[in-house]
């Protein structure tokens, strides 16, 4: 069996070599490691390769976790949606409350306060309903 067609456990590009201490790809030309700033000469031998094989692993293990909180945080459950919303529309129906009735007694600050709340409103609404 020839070396070229084996496959290994890193399937790593001929042109990068991970770091020992942290596992981050460096190209083959850097003597130090562009994450951590440890010295990538590599010692041969059986217990190098398990070093390397541990952070091979533990990389791809850290890589898939990122990977999963990402798809976590975009999520929105039922009950923080309902929150929202009904933050939302209770905030809204206050605003136009006050403003009926500042617009009812002429009053300025009145007016203001209902804005801010129609605004809080809407915005938390608008947040629920839109992608980011």
């Amino acid at each position: 069996m020839d070396k070229e067609n084996k496959e290994t456990l890193s399937n790593q590009d001929k042109d990068s070599k991970l770091c020992l201490n942290c596992g981050f790809p460096n190209r083959l030309t850097d003597t130090h490691c562009m994450y951590c700033q440890t010295s990538l000469v590599e010692d041969g031998g059986f217990f190098a390769w398990i070093r390397q094989t541990y952070y091979i692993l533990k990389w791809r293990w850290q890589l898939k976790q990122k990977r999963n909180d990402i798809e976590k945080t975009s999520n929105i459950t039922l009950l923080k949606a309902s929150g929202y919303f009904l933050l939302g529309a209770f905030l809204s129906i206050i605003g136009v409350y006050i403003f009926i009735q500042a617009v009812g007694s002429h009053s300025f600050s009145k007016g203001l306060i209902a804005a801010l709340f129609l605004c809080y409103g809407v915005f938390t609404l608008k947040t629920l309903f839109t992608q980011k």
